[in-house]
């Protein structure tokens, strides 16, 4: 998730906007899939257990967001194994199946949140579960309305020529 936000509208300061996004991993975790994430002081970034889940990398100039959270969802951690990711030797990088699929929480169960996941975990991908918690806990996070559209409803700008 890369926000552009304008934190002029917010608070112009970048620790709470670091803690914001965290809230949103947070507040995901929880309202969908009963996990427990945490903060570490003195660390940025989401944990559950001892397994980092979440990492925060922003860029802000003039107080515009750029860059922003990597929830991982399903990632292939392979190549992490050769280097210390985040620069944190004493506590693992890990992913929501891994830590889903080590509970067995997660088989069978139907996820009531979203009205248009009705069937079971089987028919709804992890991915686009933890996509809508993450949009709605963002809004609620930031207090937006966030509105989707499809790559053909924009406009094409006049300016441009028709190819």
């Amino acid at each position: 998730m890369y926000p552009i936000i304008n934190l002029r509208h917010y608070k112009m300061d970048l620790h709470w906007y670091l803690r914001a996004l965290e809230e949103v991993v947070i507040r995901a975790l929880w309202s969908t899939f009963a996990l427990t994430g945490s903060r570490i002081d003195g660390l940025t970034g989401v944990w559950v257990g001892n397994q980092k889940v979440a990492a925060i990398g922003v860029r802000v100039s003039r107080w515009i967001t750029y860059h922003g959270l990597a929830l991982n969802v399903t990632t292939d951690l392979t190549p992490f194994t050769r280097i210390v990711p985040c620069g944190i030797s004493d506590r693992p990088v890990g992913t929501l199946s891994k830590i889903l699929n080590d509970s067995n929480s997660m088989q069978n169960v139907t996820i009531p949140r979203f009205k248009d996941c009705t069937e079971t975990w089987d028919a709804c991908t992890l991915l686009d579960v933890t996509h809508k918690s993450l949009l709605k806990e963002f809004s609620e996070v930031f207090h937006v309305d966030l509105v989707q559209k499809g790559v053909g409803e924009f406009k094409r700008n006049s300016t441009l020529p028709e190819s």
